[in-house]
């Protein structure tokens, strides 16, 4: 046996820790002298198959208990990718372990199977590169982690949103934008495959615990201490996000927009709703709020007419003519829009035509919605592909969304594959679209 392997304590975590860190900014190459791996494109999984087997001597297999028993540790590896502005993030979802529904429901939260899994972990994180070799994925850190303490209630409140849907027969209806931190995400060979549920006859996806990729980057970029928490007060260990903002917000509620700025001191700009959310949760104007980044969650300020009605449809960034002719919806901004989780901080209009903070939701397009809204990017798409990039899709075409232009003027244009440049548009939620969801997330 290699020497190598005799390293550490299998029974001992900090032991184990100490071997592991050796791999922080090297590679498998580097650290096991292996010259061959399987194809990562053919075998999902190589790099942590690889650690696992060549780094750790542990045989690859599902195993019900931790992967060093010994030491009540579990090893997971987890990929990093670099944005176009240089920042690491989590490349995708952390998963924990497979639901079986017929014992979950059987289970409460504090002694779960989840629990047990997750309650210690040896967390290895490495940057990913499309072209190289797992063999070459450099490791960034190396560090035993658990669920934060002060994750819990949101992380249990998420456990029970899933588990209650098992208990209710509806299996079948869990979705990834039912939860923030916590996800039950598919898990099975190919889309086709179902497993039976306790309480219904309708078969149900085969699903796994995962922490969602937003929570991930969040655990990075605590690691590497780029977060800043919403501060909680004595007594508010217990609550799950959304009601922890709702108490933050419950003193300033029925307050007009102007009165909040000279409560704190924000001065009139084009941002200064969204300062003033800030100044309400405790955060500095500049930071990346933890809760937030972990949820993948965007504050977006909303003004309701007196009906509920917003006062301006919602949109997004000013769209790439040859990136929107060349992507399908599935590889789009918009869908990574659409998907994306929002807080809307609400102002509803009074008699007198003044804005008061009113009420806030998270809100998540529903799924079903997303067949309309590609039928209004497959036809803005077709447009600019037949040429007509001038022609947008006007709001009585689509329930959900529409287009037109978004820049400052007729002279903000951007160049188009099939003829002089069009100006700047981007892809809009419908006011009435906006209403009905607004009323539905805040249960009206």
């Amino acid at each position: 046996m290699d020497e190598r392997w005799l390293d550490f304590d299998a029974n001992d975590p900090d032991s184990i820790l100490e071997y592991a860190g050796r791999l922080t900014g090297k590679t498998l190459r580097e650290a096991t002298g292996m010259d061959s791996i399987d194809d990562p494109h053919r075998r999902r999984g190589a790099f942590g198959n690889a650690l696992e087997e060549a780094y750790f001597g542990l045989a690859a297999n599902s195993r019900p208990t931790a992967d060093f028993d010994g030491a009540g540790l579990e090893l997971k590896s987890t990929p990093l990718r670099r944005t176009r502005k240089g920042e690491l993030v989590a490349k995708e979802r952390l998963v924990i372990s497979q639901i079986n529904y017929m014992s979950v429901v059987n289970e409460n939260f504090e002694h779960s199977h989840l629990m047990e899994k997750a309650a210690s972990i040896l967390l290895v994180s490495y940057l990913y590169e499309p072209d190289a070799s797992p063999l070459d994925y450099v490791v960034q850190s190396v560090v035993r982690w658990g669920f934060p303490e002060e994750d819990l209630p949101q992380i249990k409140r998420d456990w029970e949103t899933v588990v209650g849907k098992v208990r209710a027969g509806h299996a079948e209806d869990i979705s990834g934008s039912d939860t923030l931190y916590l996800e039950a995400c598919t898990k099975a060979r190919d889309s086709s495959v179902r497993t039976a549920q306790p309480f219904s006859d309708v078969p149900a996806k085969p699903r796994a615990w995962a922490l969602k990729a937003s929570y991930m980057t969040a655990v990075q970029r605590r690691i590497l201490d780029e977060l800043e928490r919403i501060p909680r007060a004595q007594g508010e260990k217990d609550l799950d996000l959304l009601e922890l903002l709702r108490k933050r917000f419950a003193p300033y509620l029925g307050m007009t927009e102007d009165e909040l700025a000279a409560r704190f001191d924000v001065s009139r700009s084009k941002s200064r709703c969204a300062r003033i959310t800030r100044k309400i949760l405790g955060v500095a104007e500049d930071a990346q709020i933890e809760e937030f980044v972990k949820a993948g969650i965007v504050p977006k300020t909303l003004r309701l007419k007196r009906g509920g009605r917003p006062k301006e449809a919602l949109s997004f960034p000013a769209f790439d003519y040859y990136g929107l002719a060349e992507r399908d919806f599935e590889e789009s901004d918009l869908l990574g829009y659409l998907t994306q989780k929002y807080l809307f901080v609400l102002y509803r209009e009074d008699d007198e035509g003044a804005y008061r903070l009113a009420d806030l939701c998270l809100w998540q397009m529903p799924e079903r919605d997303l067949s309309e809204a590609r039928r209004c990017y497959d036809q803005m798409r077709e447009n600019v592909r037949s040429g007509h990039a001038e022609r947008s899709v006007r709001s009585s075409e689509n329930r959900c969304c529409h287009v037109r232009p978004h820049g400052r003027d007729a002279r903000d244009t951007r160049p188009q594959p099939f003829g002089l440049p069009v100006v700047k548009k981007c892809f809009w939620l419908n006011q009435g679209y906006l209403k009905d969801e607004i009323a539905r997330a805040l249960g009206r």
